[in-house]
């Protein structure tokens, strides 16, 4: 199936994929088991079952087999995961030596990044910029809770990152100061059952998409995430502290944002728990969008906050608001474009994409590509001589740029704000993760499913945008308003409860 007929296939079946999965999801035991399993969350790319079923591919594997093949690695790997673990516990209480100035009342839930960290030799996070000032500001107590990422098959990188945390004069926490004998023998057991629990999951094959489903349940069992038995066991931990009044959670709503949220609600009904989605988010993303159904099961947060008024879902009991576009400042203060000269090329998070997409653009001149930071562009072999590799900041890039091309990337919903066209190129392996949605179609912005659609809607929106000028500042101007919301200080303030009379 090429990536047309793929598109096509999800844009007519979706509302079936969803019933299919949320009816199981009904009738399954709600249990931490439940919650983690990769293929009820419905990532496409930690799941093979959103792909498989929009193509409609039935594999040949027996599942017994597959089961004992998945199993051997599933144990190999997640054993070593596991001593790995115990060692990073050890090292936290050799080396953190920082005391918290004040109780857990107020818990901010973000990624560690270690290896910035530690490259900067300061504490350093991307999600939540600008709120710790705020909060000092107002002499507001909080503490930060920290996920260490990136440390899994490396726990000695902790040792440097912990003399760092140290130094650093904010309150934090740490899973580990928490844990207890029986935590680890809990976790342990955790492991060693949950591949068994996941076929209860196996549905009676009455159909073809039975027949998909129960191989995806097995399959994705290569996706089971170490990270989210340690959360629920930090959840549960968290749950027995009367102090702690609200937790605002970073949520992509990933199993260790659910594991967490199960272990804090299943045994505590006081601690509100906000989820921060204050980032672009793609339809095909459907791990991110919180339903009552997931409420129910207590896996979601009480609240959820999005980076701008289209996120907003209309949900009973998850409440959903706007909250501010912390990550997206730029978007205010671009000024506008200066020379409409260049092509801008977009890379994603996901190397093969990006591969195809340099591939197919060698016709064009003035190109300059942009790398993904969390790709190490060696990965991507020889980048053509014209094209010309750029770090500089998106929003210089942008005031010289007429056209963007990208795929599965938010930067191109920021480009479409800023008033550039954009070509998506669509995935060539999977459902196509495109930010932008049908506003603007076919005049600022349009998908690319083979090397000559990118030449078309290269000429073609190119003559659009010089034909029709006001049209394309109306249209990035909606997307503007519907996709960010400015981060100033008084919304800042309201998201997170904080009082002035706190000066």
């Amino acid at each position: 199936m090429n990536p047309k007929e793929l598109e096509e296939n999800y844009q007519n079946k979706k509302s079936n994929f969803h019933a299919y999965i949320d009816k199981i999801k009904r009738n399954a035991r709600w249990d931490i088991y439940t919650i983690i399993n990769a293929t009820l969350v419905k990532n496409p790319y930690a799941s093979v079952f959103p792909k498989n079923f929009f193509t409609n591919n039935i594999q040949k594997d027996n599942n017994l087999f597959l089961f004992t093949r998945k199993l051997v690695k599933y144990y190999i790997k997640n054993i070593y995961l596991y001593f790995s673990y115990v060692t990073a516990f050890f090292i936290y209480k050799i080396y953190y030596k920082k005391q918290r100035k004040n109780r857990l009342e107020i818990i901010i839930d973000t990624f560690g990044l270690i290896d910035k960290t530690n490259e900067k030799g300061q504490f350093s996070e991307n999600y939540l910029t600008g709120i710790y000032e705020i909060f000092e500001k107002y002499h507001t107590q909080y503490a930060i809770l920290l996920r260490p990422y990136g440390v899994g098959q490396n726990p000695l990188k902790l040792k440097h990152f912990f003399k760092i945390i140290n130094q650093d004069k904010k309150d934090f926490v740490f899973e580990y100061e928490f844990l207890k004998l029986s935590d680890f023998v809990k976790l342990f057991g955790l492991i060693v059952v949950y591949p068994f629990k996941t076929l209860r999951l196996l549905q009676k094959e009455e159909n073809d998409i039975d027949k998909i489903f129960n191989n995806a349940v097995v399959n994705d069992i290569k996706y089971f995430s170490f990270d989210s038995l340690t959360r629920y066991i930090l959840g549960k931990n968290l749950a027995q502290i009367e102090s702690i009044k609200t937790i605002y959670s970073w949520s992509e709503f990933q199993v260790i944002e659910r594991s967490f949220n199960y272990g804090i609600r299943n045994h505590n009904d006081k601690i509100t728990l906000n989820a921060l989605q204050f980032y672009l988010n793609y339809e095909t993303y459907f791990n991110a969008y919180i339903d009552d159904l997931d409420y129910d099961m207590l896996a979601s947060p009480h609240k959820v906050s999005v980076n701008g008024k289209y996120y907003v879902l209309d949900r009973e009991k998850v409440k959903y608001d706007v909250g501010v576009s912390l990550r997206y400042k730029g978007v205010f203060e671009f000024q506008g474009i200066k020379e409409e000269k260049n092509v801008l090329l977009l890379g994603s998070y996901i190397e093969n994409d990006t591969k195809y997409m340099i591939e197919r653009i060698e016709h064009l001149d003035n190109v300059i590509f942009k790398n993904h930071p969390a790709v190490n562009i060696h990965k991507l072999g020889n980048i053509p001589n014209n094209i010309e590799i750029s770090n500089s900041n998106i929003y210089k890039l942008f005031e010289n740029t007429k056209l963007v091309i990208s795929t599965a990337s938010g930067t191109s919903l920021e480009a479409v704000t800023c008033g550039l066209s954009v070509i998506i190129i669509a995935s060539q392996d999977n459902l196509t993760a495109n930010p932008l949605v049908t506003h603007g179609k076919g005049k600022i912005w349009d998908i690319a499913f083979t090397k000559d659609d990118i030449e078309k809607l290269y000429n073609k929106l190119l003559v659009y945008r010089k034909n029709y000028k006001d049209e394309i500042k109306q249209i990035s101007l909606w997307y503007k308003e519907n996709f960010f919301r400015e981060p100033t200080e008084e919304r800042i303030k309201n998201i997170f409860g904080i009082e002035e009379n706190n000066l």
